[in-house]
């Protein structure tokens, strides 16, 4: 079916744009949920363009985005959507790096990303508590319209920098996210730049990231690492915020707790077609109102995966993780196409 796709679309751009590609490819899931009460039936389904292009004088361009996300109705209070510039993401290409636009990660993300996903829904049926939480792309700003990154790489070293464009995105379905009111009574965007940068150093068998970001009075350091050995493989993030929030009082608007730090570690044994994960993170808050403590979260995650050839794995995961209280876990096949 790929193929077929593929063909059609390369026949028709090959008129006028010999040099462009539209390829379609997709993947999906399906199988058992397990929510510490009760297992349920979950299974998807999405197809995805990439699309590839180059200049006359060598310059690299494309864009990529799902299906799914020009389905305007499934975010109707931030009108996310590839088309809109805040879903999907555009890039270009050449001597001095890669220019992306749209929904794009961090800086810091880029450089680090997150621990190591587990379950066939890939973290999805824990919350994704496997996922950092950036400043930049993750924090506030992700109602704003389309962020920017920059990447460039010379020999070991890479550089990122990304930044919001400071503005909310508009339309009717936005009904109060980052807008305030004015003496008038007149609705205005409340919204700030947020910005990001990091720099990364790959050797043979590891790797080593650091970044900035900034959005208001809110900072965060994030530092992490990776290292390859044989069939192993392990991973660890550290993540330092001042002045970041978490806002419990709608009526006043006060933040009662801060996001303090971060930090976790994961690690993986691969041994032919069996792949095995997992992670321990920890959260930590203060607390900065009255009747507010310092606290900590913990979450702890294990999986296993087989590869059944051809773009299938069969995938289970279970999680432990303080913010559900609970422990979950799941089991299904996960396909790509």
């Amino acid at each position: 079916m790929k193929k077929v796709l593929f063909a059609t679309s390369a026949l028709v751009l090959s008129a006028g744009f010999a040099s462009a590609e539209v390829a379609v490819s997709g993947d999906g899931r399906m199988g058992v949920i397990y929510d510490g009460n009760d297992a349920q039936f979950s299974s998807r389904a999405r197809v995805r363009f990439n699309l590839t292009g180059e200049s006359d004088a060598g310059l690299s361009f494309g864009g990529e985005f799902r299906v799914d996300q020009e389905n305007y109705s499934d975010y109707p209070d931030s009108l996310r959507s590839a088309a809109r510039g805040t879903a999907g993401a555009v890039w270009i290409s050449g001597t001095y790096g890669k220019l992306s636009m749209g929904d794009t990660v961090s800086a810091s993300e880029n450089a680090i990303g997150d621990l190591y996903e587990v379950g066939y829904t890939d973290g999805t049926f824990a919350g994704d508590v496997e996922e950092i939480s950036y400043l930049t792309g993750d924090g506030a700003n992700t109602d704003q319209g389309p962020n920017i990154l920059y990447e460039y790489t010379f020999e070991n070293f890479s550089f990122f920098a990304s930044a919001s464009d400071g503005s909310n995105t508009s339309g009717p379905a936005v009904t109060g996210v980052g807008f305030g009111i004015d003496d008038e009574g007149n609705q205005v965007d409340t919204a700030s730049t947020a910005w990001n940068v990091a720099g990364k150093y790959e050797a043979e068998n590891f790797w080593v990231a650091l970044g900035y970001a900034e959005h208001d009075d809110a900072s965060e350091i994030t530092l992490g690492a990776e290292g390859n050995f044989n069939n192993f493989s392990v991973k660890g993030i550290y993540a330092d915020y001042s002045d970041r929030g978490i806002v419990f009082d709608d009526v006043t608007g006060d933040t009662a707790v801060e996001f303090d730090k971060t930090y976790g570690l994961s690690a993986a044994y691969q041994m032919d077609a069996i792949l095995l994960e997992g992670f321990w993170r920890r959260d930590e808050t203060k607390g900065v109102a009255d009747g507010f403590d310092d606290d900590s979260f913990d979450s702890f995650g294990i999986g296993a995966e087989y590869d059944l050839g051809g773009g299938a794995v069969l995938a289970g995961g279970i999680v432990d993780t303080d913010y559900l209280d609970d422990t979950v876990a799941d089991l299904g096949v996960k396909f790509k196409f």
